[in-house]
């Protein structure tokens, strides 16, 4: 990622200013300057919140980077741009904000926006507005967040030593994302999931084995042994002692089954004769009550006789009948018609009386059509004078409204007015508050220097009161060390004495034993000589000692004599550390003394807690004269912008005015207007006209009139045709009942002629029979009935014959069965059946259960065995790269982190060793620590002065600051190395360079140029004086004194 432009739009003290990084593009290592508070750091907050919607500072929400002068209609904006690889990003991020309201008056809050636009060449590619997606694009660009950005990229002020510092777990954060290593970390927790799975599913599966076993079925003699077996949780033995019962069982089925065939037969047997002696016994109970209906049926025989005769004559009737009907239809129909005839009368006698009055009703209405015409006349007239009325009410509405807006306005006119006075009198007292005030910002800007200058000194003395307490401490680690020594060397004398004393014990006791095996003429061991005239003593005292025992001896003599080396060698060297420390603080006092005492009245021998003391008390008062000029400035300030906001109100109070008299002009000239308007409309009307009230009463009155009359006329018209009609219609309905009446006569004698003769064929006569024919009429509907019974009775006479004729045939001469003895057979071989098939069953239930488990449990205990095995391996592979295994130091992942960092530091100890003149390299703490996942990247730093390795906690500021510098440097340059997918083409560090000297000042700046032939971007924020003319290229930020400032730029090529 390459900086582009940074456009800040009231953000923090910048109104409008463009940070154009480009300007550095030929050299890109440049100085960010300015005078402490002018914005410098807040050129890094500008980036950041475009980034991340966030500040460099964890002390800086987004919101409250909003200028201070910024009013109601400024809005807060941000513009970052930026190129990554081929494509260029624009971010255009704004905070929640207040402003004023588009339409209408008031405020409104604004929520927070942001706009991200992709561009190819000059081409736009995408284009992302919210706030999600924004975020997730630029963290898979990226591949950083917020706390990492400003590890690697912008190191914020009191921020730098972060990444050198963190913890472990902190600092694999940061390598993870940036490495792309989390699949390793993915790798170990599948693994540990898995291996969770795996041993749930062998405890469910060793549950499920003893399960098995609880279900096997033993019988009464294995029971007591199986489950001692069980309990042992011996399988193969309880596996084998099932195989042993499965084998009884098997052979105890067979026998069941053979002797339930055996009786199963006999059953079968038996049950035939059963049925057989059943259905004799049935069929002689059939043949005897078939016998008895038979003779019921024969006395029957003369009542069915009867009734067939009775079924031939309804039969006659049947046919009878329809004609019957006719006839009764005719003479209904012939009543009904004379009815209609008499009916049809009357109603032509009421139609020819209702015409004839119609017609004299409508003779009386000769006054109502004069009436009616006199009517029309005068709605004519109406309708001509009605508009002129109506035109003059429309005018006298609108004179009314223009001249109530003519007095409205001239009110409107009067308050402005009087609003423009209150405003001059209070743009006066403004002005007033302004004019005497207008030394502020220069006291202001002196103060801010002075602060600036004290705050360095305040360093200086903040940095020797710390040099002080180092001394002190080494001072302490000297005295608590000088002890340690002389009894380390006390401790050492002592044992290198005990190992001689027992080495001098061991070759007495071996001079003893070679003295007393001498014999004469052999040499002496230790001299050579042949003679022994006084040998040695062969009993020497004290017990006799071992080799190991010297050799153990002098090992713990060896050790002391290091280990009091060791101290010895130590206190010599914080000896010279003590001088030297004692030397470097003096000097710095007497530097900062002397230049203290051209401001200050300073003893000579002032330590280092005066001038602190001094310091304090002269930023004190710089604070309380800074906080009463600017307490004087928040005042000429709210005086600003309460005479911007008067200056404007009253330029709208004098448009306002404008606008309200020429409304008052333009009333007056309406109603001048429409007043000559009604004036004419009012002649147009005739010199008796009535009001226009008046008017419109008598109007309706007469239309009303006309209406009602109009109606009057037309319903009699109406009503003399409609009773016309209705005589037309009487007569013709009276004329067709006449034909109808004569049409039913001749209908009525031509049925009773058919009817006549059906009955003479039948030999009867209407007049002398019809009770007979009524009644037969009226017994029709029991001829299905009878037919029905008559037909049942010849059925049943057929059933019954030929039922007596089978059974007689199929009882033949059988002798009565035994009924009780063949049942008592049959109930005992069906008891006897029922128990072998429950018996078999049970055997071969019991085997089949039993097989099945045993098929399973086989199973089960080969997958149980296999899936031990399994986890076992998963347990094995998840120690290995979890590091929890016996021989694992460290996880994979932590591992693989591990590996990156010490290419980090390979390539930062080539800047570390440079900076630091060969005494510092960075190392990895290899201290075992309580939890491995957790360790591995801790940093230490080998020290060549001392010949140790020490934690970088240990390092002074300057010292921090070198070694923080290297390792940004090795990261940028290691990520780009190694990944390929992230490109730190920035680094930019706020403030540190303070806590350097000259020296170190010096090579930090050779380091950094030497990045920038790397083709990377190095930018520096320090108000540090030797940095603006070591460094040619700045972004000068340079305060205006009213809490705003600007940039400016200056290169080489300006010098």
């Amino acid at each position: 990622m390459t900086p582009l432009t940074l456009h800040l739009q009231y953000f923090g003290p910048y109104r409008d200013a463009t940070i154009d990084f480009t300007k550095f593009a030929s050299t890109p290592l440049f100085l960010i300057s300015g005078k402490t508070g002018s914005g410098k750091t807040t050129i890094f907050d500008g980036m950041c919140y475009a980034l991340f919607n966030q500040t460099s500072g964890i002390d800086r929400e987004p919101k409250a980077m909003r200028s201070d002068f910024a009013t109601f209609d400024d809005q807060t904006q941000v513009t970052f741009t930026f190129s990554h690889r081929d494509k260029h990003y624009e971010i255009v991020r704004e905070p929640e904000q207040t402003l004023h309201k588009k339409r209408g008056d008031g405020v409104t809050n604004v929520a927070a926006s942001v706009t991200l636009t992709v561009w190819d060449g000059t081409t736009e590619v995408d284009q992302l507005t919210k706030a999600g997606q924004v975020q997730d694009y630029l963290g898979r660009l990226l591949q950083m967040d917020a706390k990492q950005f400003a590890q690697i990229v912008l190191l914020p002020q009191g921020q730098f030593r972060r990444f050198l510092v963190a913890p472990s777990d902190e600092k694999a954060t940061v390598l993870e994302q940036l490495f792309n290593t989390e699949l390793f970390g993915k790798w170990s927790d599948k693994l540990v999931d898995q291996l969770r799975e795996s041993r749930t599913a062998n405890k469910a599966a060793l549950t499920e084995l003893h399960r098995l076993q609880t279900e096997l079925t033993w019988d009464q003699p294995n029971q007591a042994t199986a489950a001692e077996l069980i309990t042992a949780q011996k399988t193969t033995d309880l596996l084998a002692l099932m195989a042993t019962q499965q084998a009884t069982t098997q052979a105890a089925q067979q026998q069941a089954t053979t002797a339930y065939q055996t009786a199963q037969t006999r059953e079968q047997a038996l049950t035939r004769q059963d049925t057989r002696e059943e259905q004799l016994l049935n069929d002689r109970q059939q043949l005897t009550a078939a016998q008895a209906q038979q003779q019921a049926l024969a006395g029957q025989t003369t009542e069915m006789a009867t009734l067939q005769n009775e079924i031939t004559e309804l039969d006659w009737t049947q046919t009878f009948q329809p004609t019957w009907q006719n006839w009764q239809r005719a003479q209904t129909a012939l009543k009904q018609r004379q009815q209609a005839v008499q009916t049809a009368t009357q109603r032509l006698t009421v139609a020819q009386t209702a015409d004839k009055a119609a017609q004299e009703q409508q003779a009386s209405l000769t006054d109502l059509q004069q009436n009616i015409a006199k009517w029309q006349q005068q709605q004519v007239l109406n309708q001509r004078i009605r508009p002129v009325y109506e035109q003059i009410t429309a005018t006298q509405t609108k004179l009314t409204a223009a001249q109530g807006a003519m007095t409205q306005a001239t009110a409107t006119v009067t308050t402005t007015t009087q609003q423009l006075q209150v405003n001059q009198t209070a743009t006066s007292s403004q002005q007033a508050i302004i004019a005497g005030q207008s030394d502020l910002y220069a006291k202001a800007q002196e103060l801010a220097e002075q602060a600036a200058t004290l705050h360095d000194w305040q360093q200086q003395a903040t940095r020797l009161q710390q040099q002080a307490q180092a001394n002190q401490a080494v001072e302490d680690q000297l005295t608590a060390l000088t002890p340690r020594v002389n009894q380390a060397q006390s401790a050492a004398e002592s044992a290198q004495q005990v190992a001689d004393d027992r080495y001098q014990l061991r070759l007495r006791h071996q001079i003893a034993e070679l003295s007393a095996q001498l014999t004469p003429g052999s040499p002496c061991p230790v001299c050579g000589s042949t003679e022994h005239p006084v040998p040695a003593p062969t009993q020497v005292a004290g017990e006799r000692v071992s080799a190991e025992t010297v050799r153990a001896a002098q090992t713990t003599a060896t050790q002391a004599q290091r280990t009091a080396t060791e101290l010895a060698a130590e206190q010599t060297q914080l000896t010279q550390k003590r001088d030297q420390n004692a030397t470097e603080y003096q000097t710095a006092l007497t530097k900062l003394r002397q230049v203290l005492q051209t401001s200050f009245d300073l003893p000579d021998t002032a330590d280092g807690v005066v001038l602190d003391q001094v310091l304090q008390t002269a930023l004190r008062e710089n604070v309380a004269a800074t906080k009463t000029t600017q307490q004087a400035l928040d005042q000429v300030k709210q005086a600003q912008t309460r005479l911007t906001a008067l200056t404007q109100a009253a330029d709208q109070l004098q448009d306002h005015l404008v606008q309200q008299r020429t409304a008052v002009q333009r009333a007056q000239t309406q109603v001048d207007q429409l007043t000559a308007q009604l004036a004419a409309q009012r002649d147009q009307l005739p010199e008796d006209a009535p009001t226009f009230a008046a008017f419109a009463e008598q109007e309706q009155r007469v239309n009303q009139q006309l209406t009602t009359g109009q109606a009057q006329w037309q319903a009699a018209v109406d009503h003399v045709a409609a009773t016309k009609q209705a005589v037309t219609v009487a007569q013709t309905e009276a004329q067709s009942a006449q034909t109808e009446l004569a049409q039913s006569h001749q209908q009525v004698t031509t049925a009773r002629q058919a009817m006549d003769q059906i009955l003479a064929n039948h030999q009867l006569d209407w007049a002398q029979d019809e009770a007979q024919v009524a009644e037969q009429l009226a017994a029709l509907p029991t001829l299905t009935q009878k037919r029905q019974t008559l037909q049942n009775f010849r059925s049943q006479q057929e059933r019954l014959t030929a039922t007596i004729t089978e059974l007689t045939k199929r009882i033949g001469d059988q002798p009565e069965p035994d009924r009780e003895q063949t049942q008592a057979a049959l109930a005992a071989v069906h008891q006897q059946v029922a128990q072998l098939q429950d018996q078999r069953y049970a055997y071969q239930s019991q085997w089949q259960h039993n097989d099945q488990l045993v098929t399973t449990l086989n199973q089960q205990l080969a997958d149980h065995a296999v899936a031990m095995q399994a986890t076992q391996d998963l347990e094995e592979l998840a120690g290995v790269l979890n590091g929890d295994g016996p021989n694992s130091r460290i996880g994979l992942e932590r591992y693989v982190l591990q590996t990156y960092l010490r290419q980090i530091l390979r390539v930062g100890n080539q800047r570390l060793q440079n900076l630091t003149n060969g005494r510092y390299q960075f190392v990895i703490d290899e201290t075992p620590a309580a939890s491995k996942k957790r360790s591995g990247l801790e940093i230490d730093v080998y020290d060549d002065h001392v010949g140790e390795q020490r934690s970088v906690h240990t390092l002074s500021g300057g010292e921090s600051f070198i070694a923080a510098l290297a390792l940004a440097l090795a990261l940028g340059e290691v990520i780009q190395r190694t990944t390929g997918s992230v490109d730190v083409d920035a680094l930019f560090i706020d403030e540190g360079f303070g806590s350097l000297d000259e020296d170190a000042l010096m090579t930090a700046l050779e380091s950094l140029e030497s990045v920038e032939g790397q083709h990377r971007m190095i930018g520096i924020i320090s108000h540090v004086s030797e940095l603006q003319t070591q460094v040619p290229n700045q972004l000068q930020v340079i305060s205006n004194g009213n809490g705003e400032s600007h940039v400016r730029y200056r290169t080489l090529a300006d010098l």
